[in-house]
Order: C-alpha cells, then structure tokens, then sequence
C-alpha cells in the first residue's frame, strides 16, 4: 500500500486505541496484513525506475500520509502517539529502502524486502487505488464508530 494508507491507519488505531502498550503492537501488525489486500503504490516496477525518481515518489507519499494524518487525527491523539503511530505503521518499508536504493542485500533489509515481496498483493490501476481507498476508508470509519 501507499505511505499515506499505511500513516492514515496507524493514525487511525493510535486514535482509537488511546493505550500505546495495546495500539503500537497492533500498528506494527497492521502494515503486512493492509499489504495483503490488493493494491497498487509507488514500489509497483521499483526496478526501471531511477533510484531519484523512486525516492521522490516515496519521499511526497510519505509527506503526503504524515500531514494528512495529523490533519485527520492530530486534534484527538497526543501529539508524540501519533508520531510514533505514523513511524512504526511505516517502519516495514522504511526497513526496505536500504535494499531498493543502496543495494544493501544483506540482514535485516532483505529480509524485511523478501517478506514484504511474499505479503504484498499488487493491482494495476485503478483497482489498486479502489481496493486501498475503500479498505483505507472502511477501516478509518469503523474505528471512528467504535471510538
């Protein structure tokens, strides 16, 4: 999924779920089990990008998700929770872009790489963008229903 999906549902959990000792474990899980659902982003054809155009990408989609999520869920969740939601709702792929930008093969980012390359379940346009925004979308209401 896109950096924003991931930050909006750890943003959301953090929201919803005010105990950091039960909401952190439970964004931690969120993210392979969202890149599990169908979905396009911008890793789709990493290889024949340029590792400058890769970073832009990921780097606007990044930005993208941290505002938008503070926009969404900053006035309800403390400051500093959100943060930590958003970095470690992230964090799965932040540990691949060693692997993708630098070349570094090796222990923990292929590792991080080969299990997010078993996880992930692609999908061309724009049904990646559909299933991510509905399931995105599904998730956040729910959360705010049950808040």
């Amino acid at each position: 999924m896109t950096a924003t999906a991931h930050a909006l549902i750890g943003g959301a959990i953090a929201a919803s779920v005010p105990n950091p000792a039960i909401g952190i474990p439970l964004i931690a899980i969120s993210h392979p089990i969202a890149d599990m659902i169908p979905h396009w982003d911008f890793g789709l054809g990493w290889r024949s990008k340029s590792k400058i155009l890769l970073f832009l990408e990921a780097a606007g989609d990044l930005i993208l998700g941290v505002i938008l999520t503070f926009i969404l869920f900053g006035n309800s969740t403390n400051y500093l929770y959100l943060a930590l939601a958003i970095f470690i709702s992230e964090s799965w792929d932040l540990l691949q872009v060693p692997y993708w930008l630098f070349g570094w093969k090796f222990f923990p980012f292929s590792a991080f790489y080969n299990f997010g390359h078993e996880i992930n379940r692609r999908a061309k346009m724009p049904w990646g963008i559909l299933t991510q925004a509905a399931s995105v979308t599904g998730l956040v209401l729910v959360l705010r229903i049950l808040h």
